[in-house]
């Protein structure tokens, strides 16, 4: 990344969103992370006149906004529009800091929407983040360059909802692709993840980290190691979130990309089953080396019984590792429809390039067909609860090839390397019921808790049970 810019030539959009039009949307955190990112860049040298300030707070917070020594205006989709399309679109500096904390979904076309102060249940006011970036890359925005930090949640809220996927919205129109233009963009999330907010100091928890992260660097801050100091910092969260970013040059015959934008990415990663997640940060650890030295891993359960997470550490490793697979994360399963069946429709649905398996080939030419024609890139594979290890020999890909495999199975002796799961250190299990049951019981009935643990044998998926069992009305 090449970024070059002077303090005095850079200009900020600044946008905090706390009180929206649909009150129950309401968070506390968005406006006190625009205005520390605003006073960042005041530190740093950029002039108090390039900053624009887009803040709409929660009344208790109004003082705050009122004695900030920039003026701000409310985060309307009408204001945030007038602000990029009629000011800054017109400015001629080197560099365009945008940072935006509030609301923010994806829809069903996958397009990553940021929903302003006067977005409502009934008028969905939002930005299409997909066009904003492809406007400021163009020659209809004359700041060549760009630095996008987005802490928004990226779920599909819509369609989880039953609502419709047209939200209308801000979509910005475009020039031609600039030579000269890079963007640097930093995401909260990755797809089908919620930002996490802490509620009791008032800010996001991305936010936080990159302000940690910010704090090492002069100017202009190297962003890649900015955000790997983000994500390193995540790594020790339990929240059930990634940061994620990407680096492009404008279309001149010879796109960079550093990163590959993750909603781009070709997946059917299923959505977590588990309601809390218990923080097995070390086997995520030791499967990413297990895969990067390895064609072949298993995720194999110690006990033979199940209920370990051997599904889950899977799903976690995919949506923490989609951008180190660009070729895509294809999920499948041996029960029900066969397999060729299923990397056909996996490619079909995420429209490959030339991709047709011929119907009259044997099987074993199908799969050869579909591991020489897949797209391009580093790919995942992966085998969730496989029964008998020796019926998914035949479906492999080539051993040597771009191609990984990650198997989950009870199974313990297998040509593969592997992970083993057991149960639960005592210390995670009473950490996993404190999610499951709350911080009041464990800590009033820690022995009983104890106990619990170790009746159940500290797997996670019977503390699981016994949690239900527990919250059922009655239930003492």
């Amino acid at each position: 990344m090449t970024i070059t810019a002077n303090p005095e030539k850079t200009y900020g959009l600044i946008v905090g969103i706390e009180n929206y039009q649909a009150t129950n949307w309401n968070v506390n955190g968005p406006v006190h992370d625009a205005i520390k990112f605003a006073d960042w860049l005041l530190s740093r040298g950029v002039p108090k006149d390039n900053i624009r300030l887009c803040l709409s707070p929660l009344t208790e917070n109004s003082e705050l906004v009122n004695n900030f020594e920039i003026t701000s205006t409310p985060a309307t989709e009408h204001n945030i529009v007038d602000i990029i399309t009629n000011d800054l679109s017109q400015q001629t500096g080197e560099l365009l800091f945008i940072f935006w904390a509030g609301h923010g979904l994806i829809t069903s076309e996958r397009n990553r929407r940021l929903l302003c102060a006067d977005a409502s249940k009934t008028n969905w006011q939002n930005l299409d983040f997909n066009s904003l970036l492809l406007l400021l890359g163009s020659d209809a925005f004359k700041i060549p360059h760009h630095i996008c930090i987005v802490d928004a949640c990226a779920n599909y809220l819509l369609e989880s909802n039953g609502r419709p996927t047209n939200l209308g919205g801000q979509q910005f129109p475009s020039g031609k692709p600039r030579t000269d233009s890079q963007q640097f963009v930093l995401l909260a999330t990755r797809e089908g993840e919620r930002a996490k907010v802490n509620s009791s100091e008032k800010t996001g928890y991305f936010s936080q980290a990159v302000r940690k992260a910010l704090e090492h660097h002069d100017w202009l801050p190297d962003m890649p190691a900015v955000a790997d100091h983000v994500k390193q910092q995540f790594a020790n969260l339990n929240k059930q979130q990634l940061p994620t970013y990407f680096y492009r040059r404008s279309w001149d015959s010879d796109i960079d990309v550093y990163h590959p934008n993750p909603f781009e990415i070709a997946h059917n990663i299923p959505t977590s089953q588990a309601r809390k997640f218990v923080d097995r940060h070390q086997p995520l650890e030791e499967l990413h080396q297990l895969l990067e030295q390895n064609n072949i891993v298993a995720i194999t359960d110690r006990t033979g019984k199940g209920g370990v997470g051997k599904t889950e550490l899977a799903i976690r490793y995919s949506w923490y590792n989609l951008e180190n697979y660009p070729g895509g994360c294809c999920w499948l399963n041996l029960q029900g429809v066969d397999i060729v069946t299923q990397l056909s429709e996996f490619t079909i649905v995420n429209d490959f390039p030339g991709f047709n398996i011929p119907e009259n080939l044997s099987i074993a030419s199908q799969l050869a067909y579909c591991w020489r024609k897949w797209q391009p890139g580093k790919v995942l594979l992966v085998f969730d609860n496989v029964t008998d290890i020796d019926k998914i020999k035949n479906y492999l890909p080539p051993m040597g090839s771009r191609f990984r495999v990650l198997i989950t199975t009870r199974s313990s002796e297998l040509p593969y390397p592997s992970l083993a799961l057991g149960k639960l250190p005592e210390t995670d299990a009473l950490e996993l019921l404190v999610k499951l049951v709350g911080k009041d019981f464990v800590e009033k009935e820690l022995e009983t808790a104890k106990a619990i643990c170790q009746f159940v044998g500290c797997i996670p998926l019977k503390l699981y049970n016994v949690a239900a069992l527990y919250s059922k009305p009655g239930t003492t």
